[in-house]
């Protein structure tokens, strides 16, 4: 696993946490108006990180395209050993 996607997997569960915290009202303030700013800047934080992790760490980049074709032909090599193995015990 690369730094990036190590890096994007901790930020996204630290705002699935923060959410929680939110949801839970752990983290209120006393003040409404200092309570209702947090709570959007959070829900934008929250957005903007899954939009990011959701954007690399899928097809979206030219990398994570090539990765996805790479992977899909290695699972169909092993697919093809697998049903030659069956047919060798077969006979």
């Amino acid at each position: 696993m690369n730094q990036g996607t190590k890096i994007r997997t901790a930020l996204a569960i630290a705002v699935s946490i923060h959410t929680a915290l939110i949801a839970t009202d752990v983290t209120g303030f006393q003040n409404a108006t200092l309570d209702t700013v947090y709570k959007v800047a959070s829900l934008i934080a929250n957005f903007v990180v899954v939009a990011l992790v959701t954007y690399y760490n899928n097809d979206y980049t030219e990398e994570g395209e090539i990765g996805t074709i790479l992977t899909r032909q290695l699972k169909q090599e092993n697919f093809s050993e697998e049903e030659d193995t069956l047919e060798d015990e077969e006979v």
